[in-house]
């Protein structure tokens, strides 16, 4: 008896099983694929362009008089205020996650979602803004750099932070803003000022510096001797920084949170301190620069903020944040929380 082998048949089956015998090994193993790791200065340098790029957006978008606005309200706050939501805020958030999605491993955490804009809709807020990259890029590789794993990363976006002041005008508390988080602590931060054309980024361990390469330096005389406070979602923080520091301070309402970070970093205000709600995407890119001035952004519990991605985006503990022994102020304000209900 002749038995015929079919040898087109043989090997499609040996195929077909050495496949399946890969599958089931990677199936068995906790972590299938190798852990990819990035430098660390290609991550920061895309950071510092997205926030460029989406401010410029903002400001294109104010400027431009055939544009509407188009304001919406998208919630309340604690304090039943309208959540606002403009134009703005759509563009600039798709040309930041248009950039960021370069790294398409690294989880990102913006205030707006994905989809609201359409690719052409956005498309004339695209700017070449080339020769503006390569000088902060230049700026950048003055930075140390190392190897990091991408699943340990994360990216925190704001991209308009002070909408209700941006509606009203004040522009200049208007501010974008891009975070690298590692294992949930901010390690870089960037904060673009569109209608001053000012940036400010920091990275932990290293210090804080303009784009045009002038470096913020960390500064022992006493600070101009004013809280920084919200003007919209103010809460009981007056009440407790008049408690807590008894005619020592001049409480100055001001917009965005980012503005009041940098009010800190250039040392026009001693102390930040705010008593409601707040999203963890207005306070990641400041509290990253104050971490590299050498200070703390903390909430009112005396804890860091943690900004690991699973967490809650919301940080329901208020902060007090300064350059200068953040703990210090921190011990004279606790003991008046729950005297103010807090």
């Amino acid at each position: 008896m002749q038995v015929n082998v079919n040898y087109k048949n043989t090997l499609t089956f040996l195929i077909g099983l050495a496949f399946f015998y890969l599958g089931y090994l990677l199936w068995r193993v906790e972590d299938p694929f190798p852990e990819i790791d990035v430098q660390l200065k290609d991550i920061i340098s895309y950071a510092v362009l997205a926030v460029e790029m989406g401010g410029h957006a903002v400001a294109v978008v104010h400027n431009d008089s055939r544009n509407s606005l188009n304001i919406q309200e998208k919630g309340e706050t604690d304090e039943g205020k309208a959540e606002l939501l403009t134009q703005a805020d759509l563009i600039s958030n798709h040309l930041i996650l248009n950039i960021l999605q370069r790294f398409p491993a690294i989880r990102v955490i913006s205030e707006e979602k994905s989809g609201q804009i359409s690719e052409a809709e956005a498309e004339r807020y695209r700017t070449d803004r080339y020769s503006l990259w390569s000088s902060v890029r230049e700026v950048v590789d003055q930075m140390p750099s190392k190897r990091m794993p991408l699943s340990r990363l994360a990216f925190w976006v704001d991209p308009l932070d002070a909408t209700q002041e941006f509606t009203e005008g004040l522009l200049e508390y208007v501010t974008v803003m891009t975070c690298v988080t590692l294992d949930g602590k901010p390690i870089f931060g960037a904060i673009y000022r569109p209608f001053q054309n000012e940036t400010v980024f920091g990275l932990v361990g290293w210090g804080a510096v303009k784009a045009d390469g002038q470096v913020i330096k960390y500064d022992t005389s006493p600070a101009n001797k004013k809280i920084v406070v919200s003007r919209s979602h103010a809460g009981k923080v007056e009440e407790l920084a008049k408690i807590a520091f008894p005619g020592e301070y001049v409480v100055e309402p001001t917009g965005g949170s980012g503005y009041k970070s940098l009010r800190l970093a250039n040392h026009s205000a001693e102390l930040y301190m705010h008593t409601t709600k707040i999203k963890k995407w207005d306070t990641c890119a400041g509290d990253a620069i104050i971490r590299s001035l050498g200070g703390s952004m903390l909430d009112l519990d005396g804890r860091p903020i943690d900004y690991s991605p699973d967490l809650d985006v919301v940080n329901k503990r208020g902060l007090i944040a300064a350059i200068s022994n953040p703990y210090s102020y921190y011990v004279k304000v606790k003991d008046h929380l729950k005297s103010i209900g807090l």
